[in-house]
């Protein structure tokens, strides 16, 4: 007796940690392999104090064997430990005194508003952990969970640009484990001296389970991935419909062809990220987020890298016997024939470059044409840098590898009355402008179309801004275009009339096709689109009343997804002028104070102001006998529209013609979008304080490519009710309702 108590004392803990918690560990393995999945989006603090909370979790977990709300405080305090080490938060100190609920109430606030909303995230995330842990202890839960986790990761890794096949194999291997650990407890409940015998052989127990889930996981990570055979449901579906599939992934608009090593951008496996050659552009790619450079600046702009004059029909390739000369650091000004016109102004902006990665660099980046290069860093002894002053490049005779460099770049600050008066056509330069009219032979149509487009402007800036407007507006952005539509040989033919969908090297190379076809000139360029601005992420995160630089000076991230491509054209005085045709994004350049820029009324923006302090207001006070009131009334009301959802769209026109009586179309129009810059705003789409109304929808934009028609569209039917000066009718009105609708079910 006295050696069998002996036995079960030090098999105790084991019986324990497997009867009890061991399947709290599998659960923390899935819910990290869901956690993954935010790793692109989430901010840097967040990530962190998520993984260290949750690996605090686990170790309590493996520590305390019992005490169940012991081990709750324990873990919560882990979480909140975690935040004040990874994120910046400040300690404001003890006050003088704290004299009543208000004084008490506002230090509270002040100290724990920084740990939002990090604290909640990794909190959340450990209760759910328990949460499942608990409904898990079944094993018909246990199964549902483990293959709702699955599908969700596989759901994901097909609408998103991830790779989660390793996610998925952790995932499944985890569900294995937990399962064995369900089955223990069964057969300790039915079978309890097989179970006693299996505790008192750990080891042997345990062994033969870990090689044979290790194996299968091994065997499911190594396992190459085979072509697609079918698509899912989802994508059948929407094409059966005949409509656009939404793309998930954020931000979009990035390079594709050239991303790969042959340059030739075929197939999907290829990889964004700054091509060296465009010989072939179109295929598809896939997003890689990995960081390239930082870049330190005066100016928010586009990273310009290289030009292309000869369009081939396929892609595009480099001019031959351009005159070049040496360049090398300390040229405080390099030679290039830059015309003037009369009251067009420049800003010289200055970019210090830190290279991240170890890759040779074809170029060096500047921010629009490089005028001139002050020093440089780490870079290999055989490096050789050639200045073309008529395409206004820096490249390296060969690739070579640089830590960091600064140059000083000459922008032209946009006006657009006097870019109307200047010519495009038949424009004088100080060098030949012919090669950059050059076309190959062309399908009819594609010019026929370019006519048809600009056949109401009036001068040639108004013709490329037309042309830029029609591509933006009437082509939808993807990563992966359907190639497969394509017949015609020309790539711009097949872009605009069979494909009709793309990534930015189609709209580009159709924008200088259409504008050659106009006998403007113009080029084709490759660069990195602007990146991320670590000043305005980490002002956002402290709270304290951050303004952004109106400029958009700060530090930038650029990453591989960046890489971008767009067009110039030329202007007799002025010189190259950029143009954006890319559905979703829009140049960073300096703008006129004259310049006509649509700007909405004071008192709209004081409004919206005022409305989103009183959101705010209302969140931080927190939820109070009244909100809580307006909560049910509001479950109520949607139990009630759940059973009259045939009648939905009567029963809110019925409202808005109530809530509206006696107001006028226009007057609507500017209600509704208000209402919706709300919403939006509570869906953390917030307006910088120096964005017009314009630049925070193009933002938006942007961000869900698969709504940009209907961003613009509400967007022009506001201006038209605010600015325009004619009366609205009542399909305006439907119009704009329709579109915004469609917005708030999409957020």
């Amino acid at each position: 007796m006295i050696a069998s108590a002996g036995r079960r004392t030090e098999s105790g803990y084991f019986r324990r940690l497997v009867l009890e918690r061991l399947h709290r560990l599998f659960v923390i393995v899935i819910v990290l392999q869901l956690i993954q999945v935010f790793k692109e989006y989430w901010w840097p603090e967040t990530y962190a104090v998520v993984y260290a909370s949750v690996a605090a979790a686990a170790a309590i977990e493996l520590l305390v064997s019992r005490a169940f709300a012991l081990r709750i405080i324990l873990q919560l305090a882990a979480v909140l430990t975690a935040v004040l080490i990874f994120t910046p938060y400040v300690w404001t100190g003890w006050p003088d005194g704290l004299k009543g609920w208000e004084a008490l109430r506002e230090f509270a606030i002040v100290n724990g508003k920084p740990l939002h909303p990090f604290f909640e995230i990794a909190a959340g995330v450990v209760l759910i952990i328990h949460y499942m842990a608990y409904l898990g202890t079944n094993k018909i839960r246990a199964i549902g969970f483990i293959l709702m986790s699955i599908a969700t990761l596989a759901i994901i890794d097909s609408f998103f640009p991830l790779e989660l096949w390793t996610n998925i194999a952790w995932a499944v291997v985890a569900g294995l484990g937990w399962l064995v650990v369900l089955h223990l407890r069964q057969l300790r409940e039915r079978h309890f001296e097989s179970w006693s015998a299996l505790a008192e052989r750990p080891f042997e127990l345990a062994v033969p389970a870990v090689i044979v889930i290790g194996l299968l996981m091994l065997a499911g990570i190594a396992v190459p991935r085979a072509p697609v055979l079918l698509e899912d449901p989802y994508t059948l579906w929407l094409h059966a419909q005949n409509k656009e599939v939404p793309a998930f992934s954020g931000e979009g608009g990035y390079i594709g062809g050239g991303a790969d090593s042959s340059g030739t951008g075929s197939g999907t496996s290829s990889k964004s990220g700054y091509g060296r050659s465009d010989a072939k552009i179109g295929g598809g790619f896939e997003f890689d987020y990995s960081p390239v450079m930082t870049v330190d600046t005066s100016q928010r702009a586009y990273w310009r890298g290289e030009t292309k004059a000869v369009y081939t029909g396929q892609g595009w390739t480099d001019r031959k016997g351009m005159e070049t000369t040496s360049a090398a650091p300390g040229e405080a000004e390099l030679p290039a024939d830059k015309p003037t016109l009369g009251g067009i102004e420049t800003k010289k902006v200055t970019q210090t470059f830190h290279i991240l990665r170890k890759d040779r660099l074809p170029v060096l980046f500047g921010a629009g044409a490089i005028g001139g290069l002050s020093e440089w860093q780490g870079v290999n002894n055989n490096a050789r840098l050639t200045w073309n002053k008529e395409e206004q490049e820096l490249k390296f005779q060969r690739s070579a590898t640089v830590e960091s460099y600064t140059v000083v770049s000459d922008m032209i600050v946009i006006d657009e009355d006097k870019l109307r008066t200047t010519r495009s056509k038949e424009a004088e330069a100080p060098f030949d402008l012919a090669p950059y009219e050059q076309l190959p032979e062309i399908p009819s149509r594609v010019s026929e179309l370019a006519v048809s487009i600009t056949a109401e402007a009036n001068n040639d800036y108004d013709a490329a801004k037309a042309l830029e407007t029609y591509l933006r507006t009437n082509y939808l952005y993807t990563n992966t275009p359907d190639v497969s539509l394509q017949k015609s040989k020309d790539i711009v033919d097949a872009f605009l009339f069979e494909i009709k969908e793309g990534y930015c090297d189609y709209y580009s190379t159709a924008f200088v096709v259409l504008a050659r076809s106009l006998g403007l000139p113009t080029r084709w360029v490759k660069g990195y689109a602007t990146g991320t601005n670590q000043m305005d992420e980490d002002g956002i995160r402290s709270g304290l009343g951050y303004i952004a630089d109106p400029n958009g000076a700060g530090t930038y991230t650029v990453r591989n997804a960046d890489a971008h491509s767009w067009a110039e054209v030329y202007f007799e005085g002025v010189g190259w002028v950029p143009f954006e045709p890319t559905s979703g994004f829009t140049v960073p350049q300096p703008i006129a104070q004259t310049a006509p820029v649509a700007t909405p009324d004071p008192t709209v923006d004081a409004d919206d102001a005022a409305s989103e302090e009183t959101e705010t207001a209302a969140q931080d006070d927190g939820w109070s006998a009244t909100t809580w009131t307006i909560a049910g009334g509001s479950l109520l009301v949607v139990g009630i529209a759940a059973l009259l959802v045939r009648r939905r769209a009567w029963t809110a026109t019925v409202w808005r013609r109530v809530r509206y009586r006696g107001a006028t179309p226009n007057q609507r129009i500017v209600r509704e979008m208000e209402r919706l810059i709300a919403f939006l705003g509570r869906r953390g789409l917030r307006r910088s304080q120096h964005d017009t109304l314009r630049e925070s929808f193009a933002a938006w934009s942007g961000r869900f490519s698969s709504l940009q028609p209907e961003f613009e569209g509400v967007l022009r039917k506001f201006e038209s009710a605010r600015y325009g000066g004619q009366a609205a009718g009542e399909g305006d009105l439907e119009q704009f309702t329709a579109m915004a609708d469609k917005i708030r079910k999409s957020l």
